[in-house]
């Protein structure tokens, strides 16, 4: 309900300024995970195919979302922009107020810089952020090579370079809003604008 919100806005009175492009929303719908997962990578890549920027709407789980993350990943890989916008400041249908915020997916997404052959340049690989048993019968979060897309990726523009053998997740330097707090309804135009020019769209 919270993401429809803020879709029906953009819809009906979406305040683009003369100095902003405009934007067309590219949703895709959870009622796709039916699917099998090729199926789902292919609409993901068909629906963002246009696109110059993904703009990550954050619940509570998003952050731990499969779907989510291969969006994420995908801004990566085609270089697109991507930018944070959390929902839920706004107050829910049923509860009727606001809720914590959730984790950042950006944070759980991030950029490693590899050079197995010392002989080669180093070369840049998606890494997700996982939980994994801590040998105490607890779990700790680990850095893992993202399953969804192994090859290498081209280090976006907008994104921080780093030492080899590290990973920097894209919340760095990616931009994070709260759509109540910082007021999303005006300015989530320039937002996504923003994004799309650091990653040259």
């Amino acid at each position: 309900m919270r993401v429809n919100n803020v879709r029906n806005a953009w819809k009906i009175t979406h305040p683009d300024s003369s100095l902003n492009r405009s934007f067309y929303d590219s949703s895709l719908w959870e009622a796709r995970k039916l699917v099998a997962p090729e199926g789902i990578k292919q609409l993901i890549r068909s629906g963002v195919l246009s696109t110059s920027a993904v703009c990550v709407l954050a619940g509570s789980i998003t952050w731990d979302r499969r779907w989510v993350k291969y969006e994420i990943a995908r801004a990566i890989i085609d270089g697109r922009g991507l930018l944070t916008v959390h929902l839920n400041s706004i107050n829910h249908h049923q509860t009727k107020g606001p809720h914590p915020l959730g984790l950042n997916p950006l944070a759980h997404i991030g950029v490693a810089k590899l050079q197995p052959n010392k002989r080669l340049p180093p070369q840049y690989y998606l890494y997700e952020m996982k939980l994994v048993p801590d040998g105490y019968g607890g779990v700790i979060e680990q850095w893992s090579r993202y399953s969804d897309y192994t090859a290498p990726v081209k280090k976006p523009a907008w994104l921080t370079d780093i030492s080899v053998d590290y990973v920097i997740p894209l919340s760095v330097d990616a931009a994070e809003y709260d759509y109540e707090l910082d007021h999303g309804h005006r300015n989530i135009g320039s937002w996504i604008d923003q994004a799309a020019k650091q990653a040259g769209r």
